[in-house]
């Protein structure tokens, strides 16, 4: 959040705004967190019938996910097998209902949430359509819930950031504002979710951006709302951390050239999963069927792969959990690995409903413990534990992918608790994210705040504001002064061979005491009885709107704004009244417009 200008710093006021964003932000977190809560249970049930009862397919989950009685996880909990006719039939049928339900009522739910923020951030003022984050809610919890290979953190984001949309446009509140409560609502429902209210407040300041920035001004609200969303979720599914890990501290150098290794791959296997994930896309969209079909023939897709491979089916995070334990083997992780990309590609790019972030977590996992115990299985004694290499796996991918370097080792740190790997999750995700500059799962990403339409305004008066008026003065530039005595035929002549469209008007002593326009000149030709009669000083205006050399461009913007004119007149800081020349109005765009090609050029 910006500071306040010292020079209009008004203690009580000041009070009342910081009070005002920490109960607007206290408000956002709340409805985040019960939304999440709900999400989650409803979920389970979903997920626990379609899957469960109906599929008889048991996978593993997360430690951080067992519930109160559950049994703790083993690496494949499936007797006698899924049904085939149910792995085939389920994801279909949730991909026909979710489609329904997109295409019927809400197009903008297609796909992963996140975009769709991001879009609402730079380019809606942060707009979201009501109905979006309930209807974005069943349809991924009818596609996950029925084996679709989707993420929570889509839809959770949109139901945080649609209630803090809606709460500013309730209290009327201007666009930034409205921006930064949706980002907080957003931080809200992924801190919870995934029990990360720090990487999830760094997450959505930073998945805004291609390039390495932060919205800043959204990260104190989105920081308030992920504590009080954190806090009423873990207050009923307990405190923890989403996976169980060992004691993982990084302590031998030796290890660094195999983190390397996995910092490349990382960022190879990202653009793998960018190009099969759009490249989906553009295929369903060459479809000649009907819209909300497509989702069910994804779905029905996804069936037959899983009749091998059902690890691909829903969110997957308990095989994250089986990696970390080391009770896959690697060819295996390697295998998933590439599989969970077509599994993901084929749930959300045909137009169902569903996060990346969880996919985007497997992938990592995979690849980091393929790295990891296949590095300790040729090289034994090299690797101290090759757990380590599954959690930094699933920050480095994510952080490539997304272009989130620091919020996804902070997230990756809190979901697991292993702090003592912050140097090989810092090295990967930075590899990661340096090689793959060029590609994003988040298209609506723009590079920088600088191209970001919602920061449009901010840099135009941030640019001028570092140039002066003495950067654009023309010294040399002629300026016609009329002295305000002079009749007006006289001045007909001389204003028809000037090339300005404004005249100041002077003393005998030279001393500006006044200005007119042509259009002054106009506006006195009706008056044919007086006309000979006029006078300079009598067709012009005395108070005239100055700039001086040491002025910033903004102060002369507003200027020109304030009474829609083209032109103004330097003076003397010294004298109000000694002339220096004048400054038009496409001066100081041309001036601004070379600004911007140098500051875009220096980036």
């Amino acid at each position: 959040m910006r500071l306040p200008n010292p020079k209009l710093f008004v203690p009580g006021r000041e009070l009342h705004a910081v009070t005002r964003w920490i109960l607007l932000s206290t408000l956002v977190g709340v409805v985040a967190g019960l939304g999440a809560i709900a999400f989650d249970l409803v979920l389970d049930e979903v997920a626990a019938i379609g899957l469960g009862e109906v599929m008889n397919y048991h996978p593993p989950v997360p430690r951080g996910e067992q519930r109160a009685g559950e049994p703790v996880p083993v690496d494949v909990m499936m007797s006698n097998g899924p049904r085939v006719w149910a792995v085939l039939l389920l994801p279909t049928l949730g991909g026909l209902l979710a489609g329904f339900l997109i295409f019927r009522f809400a197009p903008e739910a297609e796909g992963h949430g996140t975009d769709a923020m991001v879009k609402a951030f730079h380019r809606l003022q942060g707009d979201i359509r009501r109905r979006v984050p309930p209807l974005k809610a069943i349809a991924s919890i009818i596609t996950i819930g029925s084996g679709g290979s989707a993420g929570r953190e889509g839809p959770i984001a949109q139901i945080g950031a649609g209630f803090g949309s809606f709460l500013g446009g309730l209290l009327k509140l201007g666009p930034r504002e409205r921006r930064l409560l949706m980002l907080a609502g957003a931080a809200g429902g992924i801190g919870a979710i995934f029990r990360a209210p720090l990487g999830a407040s760094l997450f959505v300041c930073e998945v805004l951006y291609r390039e390495a920035e932060l919205e800043a001004d959204a990260l104190i609200p989105a920081i308030i709302s992920s504590i009080v969303s954190y806090s009423l979720f873990t207050s009923i599914f307990e405190t923890g951390f989403l996976f169980e890990t060992p004691d993982l501290v990084f302590r031998s150098v030796s290890e660094l050239p195999v983190y390397i290794v996995l910092g490349l791959l990382c960022a190879g296997f990202g653009l793998l999963y960018v190009r099969v994930f759009y490249g989906v896309h553009t295929l369903f969209g060459r479809l000649k069927i009907p819209k909300l079909l497509k989702p069910a023939l994804g779905g029905l897709l996804l069936g037959c792969l899983a009749l091998m491979w059902p690890q691909v089916l829903s969110g997957g995070y308990g095989y994250i959990q089986s990696a970390i334990d080391g009770k896959i083997l690697v060819s295996m992780m390697l295998l998933i690995a590439v599989l969970k990309i077509l599994a993901t590609s084929l749930t959300i790019s045909s137009g169902g409903s569903g996060g990346v972030f969880g996919p985007s977590l497997f992938i990592g996992a995979m690849l980091g413990g393929a790295v990891g115990f296949g590095a300790q299985e040729m090289f034994p004694g090299l690797i101290d534990d090759p757990a380590a290499f599954v959690l930094v796996g699933m920050g480095g991918f994510f952080a490539g992918v997304a272009k989130v370097p620091i919020a996804s080792l902070i997230m990756v740190s809190e979901m697991t608790g292993s702090y003592g790997l912050l140097v090989p999750l810092m090295l990967v995700s930075v590899i990661s994210f340096m090689f793959s500059r060029r590609w994003t799962l988040y298209i609506e990403q723009v590079p920088g705040r600088l191209d970001s339409p919602a920061h449009l305004g901010d840099f135009v008066i941030d640019i001028l504001e570092q140039m002066t008026v003495a950067d654009i003065l023309e010294p040399d530039r002629r300026i016609e002064t009329i002295p305000e005595n002079m009749p007006l035929k006289r001045i007909l002549p001389i204003v028809a061979q000037a090339e300005g469209r404004y005249f100041p008007i002077v003393n005998a002593d030279g001393g500006m005491t006044g200005i007119f326009s042509l259009t002054d000149i106009r506006r006195v030709f009706h008056e044919d009885a007086i006309i000979d009669l006029l006078i300079a000083k009598e067709i012009a205006t005395e108070e005239v709107l100055t700039v001086t050399p040491q002025d910033d461009l903004s102060i002369a913007l507003r200027k020109f704004t304030l009474k829609d004119i083209n032109d103004l007149p330097v003076v003397s800081p010294d004298d109000p009244q000694h002339i220096l020349g004048m400054i038009n109005r496409k001066d100081l765009f041309d001036a601004y417009d070379r600004r911007l090609r140098e500051v875009r050029l220096d980036r």
